[in-house]
C-alpha cells in the first residue's frame, strides 16, 4: 500500500513541476524578418507568455507576408506569481490591463490577425487591452489561439463582439490545440497544424 501512495505522490509532484515548468521556460524560435519591400497589407498582433503562440504568429505572419508587432505585459511574469495573477484576471473576465508595444497604424492594413494563448477558454487579458485601445475602422479581424485546454463560443464571441463595438469585422476564430499539460506537441507540430489551418481558409484572406 505505501508503495502505491508514494508512486501517486510521486506522480503528482512531477505533474506540477512539469506543469510549472511549462508556465515559466520561454520557447524559443527563430526570429521573424519580413523580406518584401512591399508594404504589408496584413499585420500579426502578438501576445505569449511563454513563446508557444510568438511561434504559431511568427508562421502566421510568413504565410500571410505580414508585419508583426509583439504585445508586451510584465505583470504577467513567468513566475508562480505571474500566471496565478493571469489565470485570476481571465477568470474574472479582465478586459483592461496594461500593455507595451511599438507604434502602429492600423489604416495601412486590411487584414489583422490577433495571436493569444488561451486563459481560461479565452483569448489572454492583454489582446484584449490591444482591442479596448484601438479603432480598427472598419478593418478585417482574425483571431488566432493556441492552448492545452480549449476555447468556448461564449467567451470568445464577447472578444468577437468588442471588436465589432471597435469597429471592426470580425470574420473567425481558430483553436490550435498544443497539447495537455503532461503532454505537449513540439512548436513544429503546432506550426505545421497553423499553417494547414490558414491554407483551409485561404479564401477567407482575399
Amino acid at each position: 500500500m505505501w508503495v502505491a501512495i508514494g508512486s501517486v505522490v510521486l506522480g503528482v509532484i512531477i505533474l506540477v513541476f512539469w506543469f510549472y515548468r511549462t508556465q515559466t521556460v520561454w520557447v524559443k524560435s527563430e526570429p521573424y524578418l519580413r523580406v518584401s519591400i512591399e508594404p504589408a497589407k496584413t499585420l500579426v498582433v502578438v501576445y505569449s507568455r511563454t513563446g508557444n503562440t510568438m511561434s504559431a504568429a511568427k508562421e502566421t505572419a510568413k504565410y500571410l507576408n505580414a508585419d508583426l508587432l509583439k504585445i508586451e505585459a510584465p505583470q504577467y511574469s513567468r513566475n508562480l506569481k505571474g500566471q496565478m495573477l493571469a489565470s485570476k484576471h481571465a477568470d474574472e473576465e479582465v478586459t483592461t490591463t496594461p500593455i507595451d508595444h511599438d507604434p502602429v497604424d492600423l489604416n495601412q492594413y486590411d487584414l489583422i490577425f490577433l495571436c493569444s494563448p488561451t486563459w481560461w477558454f479565452r483569448p489572454a487579458v492583454p489582446l484584449w487591452s490591444f482591442v479596448e485601445n484601438h479603432d480598427f475602422n472598419g478593418k478585417r479581424v482574425f483571431l488566432l489561439m493556441t492552448g492545452n485546454s480549449r476555447k468556448t463560443d461564449e467567451r470568445t464571441g464577447k472578444f468577437g463582439t468588442l471588436v465589432e463595438k471597435k469597429n471592426g469585422k470580425f470574420i473567425d476564430a481558430l483553436f490550435i490545440k498544443r497539447g495537455r499539460v503532461y503532454w505537449q506537441k513540439t512548436p513544429e507540430q503546432v506550426n505545421e497544424e497553423v499553417l494547414e489551418a490558414l491554407k483551409e481558409r485561404k479564401k477567407i484572406w482575399r
